[in-house]
């Protein structure tokens, strides 16, 4: 009979003398190790760069456990082979051996408590990896550079919103297992897009499977609260030596629920708990409207219906095409790019170059070089400074030689395009202008589309079936308080409102 001593002593080498314990104690040892230096950097310092924590956060713990499971693996088919060829080893189980005698002998009794608080301790490390593989998972990191060439756009418009400091999964999952499992099942589905190339360039919106404004937009912003109306400022600059601001001011009746009254008032009587629109989408973008109705505590009050040839077969004869789904209006029907904020064409962006600073409006003749530079240019983006700069030199000398700006200026100035130029292109993601328009607004760069953002509901041509029209009119949104003025002639009420 085998000593028990002996007999654990003679089990503990089994791990190095099979191939397959082998295998899987030293992928489980190198894991191990990687893991606990990852969290000791992750919790000493400002964390691990996101290609770093993708490995060892999520793909390091699928090791550890899967060499933990070939260590039993490779014991049971070794045990199996002794046990069928009995006369090769000539020796007795040592597993059995050590197991019969370990409550017997006080150094055995040790040992198998060693082999109990290191499998305590593998436990330990998968549970808290996999917390941090969970954790990892839903920073906005991961979402932005684990995949970089494919999120670089979108995550670069989160970081320059108002909304950058809330994570992409409070709107994108949401709370519950059901979200977060829906969310990791579209991720593989994600992956798999990435890895075989298959994924859409551009990125597609809106995102339908969005959950409702209710469950994320309305946890920060509470609808009841009324906002009044609100002053806002639309600056443009001219073509001219100065580059002289234009101002437009406007007073919008944001409203929502009048605490005297407790009805919902100004533009978002929309977010009212009590009356609902619900409306046709006749296009996978949301574009195209059909039949509109207001609902009162869930009964329809009103409806709206398109002009004839534009809509659905549903509106009573006035419409043909066909229905993608029958939507609840909510915050993103106008609110869409509250986050991943684009500038529609070249004239918004140098119009904000020059409000941010970005952009000097001492060198002469900037907005109209500077435009010309930036709508007629698509560089690679690594080459956007080299491009514009010349861009910048060939137009002065073309145009206006005796006023070529200094060196140092034209640098500063082909800068500034570029940071507005890598704002907006991504030619690797076929992303260029006004390629994710913002529902709120006149149309972009094309004002006189009649059919666009607020004017796909609000362009005079939906009326009810006695003739009511959908209002149309400028003052519903906004009053004009002056229009395309100088700072300086501004109204004394308004103009300290004004920062240029």
């Amino acid at each position: 009979m085998i000593h028990p001593y002996r007999a654990v002593l003679s089990f503990l080498p089994k791990l190095w003398t099979n191939w397959i314990t082998l295998f899987g104690a030293v992928i489980t040892s190198v894991s191990a190790v990687a893991i606990l230096v990852a969290l000791a950097i992750d919790f000493s310092s400002s964390g691990l760069n996101p290609y770093a924590a993708s490995i060892l956060f999520l793909a390091m713990p699928g090791l550890f456990a899967f060499g933990l499971s070939l260590i039993p693996l490779g014991l049971f088919i070794a045990r199996r082979s002794r046990r069928r060829h009995p006369s090769a080893s000539g020796e007795v189980d040592p597993l059995l051996a050590g197991l019969s005698g370990a409550m017997a002998s006080p150094v055995a009794r040790q040992r198998v408590l060693f082999l109990l608080l290191m499998t305590t301790l593998n436990i330990f490390i998968v549970a808290i990896a996999t917390h941090r593989a969970i954790a990892f998972m839903e920073t906005p990191r991961f979402c932005g550079n684990t995949c970089h060439s494919v999120m670089q756009p979108e995550f670069d418009a989160y970081q320059a919103s108002p909304h950058s400091r809330v994570a992409c999964v409070d709107c994108h999952v949401g709370g519950g297992a059901v979200s977060a499992i829906k969310a990791k099942t579209s991720g593989l589905r994600q992956l798999w897009g990435i890895a075989s190339g298959t994924y859409h360039r551009p990125i597609e919106t809106p995102v339908h499977n969005l959950r409702p404004a209710r469950e994320t937009c309305e946890q920060c912003h509470e609808p009841s609260r009324f906002l009044g109306s609100r002053l806002a400022f639309r600056v443009r600059y001219k073509e001219d030596e100065a580059n002289t601001p234009q101002v437009t001011a406007l007073m919008f009746p944001v409203g929502g629920r009048a605490p005297g009254t407790n009805k919902y008032e100004g533009i978002h009587w929309h977010v009212s708990s009590r009356f609902q629109v619900r409306y046709e989408v006749l296009d996978p973008k949301r574009q195209t409207v059909g039949r509109i109705q207001k609902l009162d505590a869930g009964k329809v009050v009103d409806e709206w219906l398109p002009p004839k040839g534009t809509a659905t077969g549903a509106s009573q004869g006035r419409t043909t095409g066909q229905i993608v789904e029958m939507r609840t209006m909510d915050c993103v029907d106008c609110h869409n790019r509250a986050t991943h904020i684009y500038d529609p064409s070249p004239e918004s962006a140098i119009n904000r170059g020059f409000s941010e600073g970005l952009l000097d409006r001492k060198v002469p003749w900037l907005r109209r070089i500077g435009l010309a530079a930036l709508a007629g240019s698509s560089p690679p983006r690594d080459s956007a400074d080299h491009v514009f700069r010349k861009a910048l030199e060939d137009g002065y000398m073309r145009e206006y030689p005796s006023q070529l700006p200094s060196a140092e200026k034209l640098d500063a100035a082909s800068h500034g395009l570029a940071m507005l130029y890598h704002r907006n292109i991504y030619p690797d993601m076929k992303i260029g202008w006004n390629q994710y328009p913002s529902n709120i607004g006149h149309g972009g760069p094309d004002p006189g589309n009649s059919k666009a953002q607020c004017f796909r509901c609000h362009s005079g041509d939906f009326h009810t079936v006695d003739g009511r029209e959908l209002s149309s009119k400028c003052e519903t949104c906004h009053e004009v308080i002056a229009k395309d003025e100088l700072p300086e002639d501004l109204p004394d009420e308004i103009r300290p409102f004004l920062h240029l």
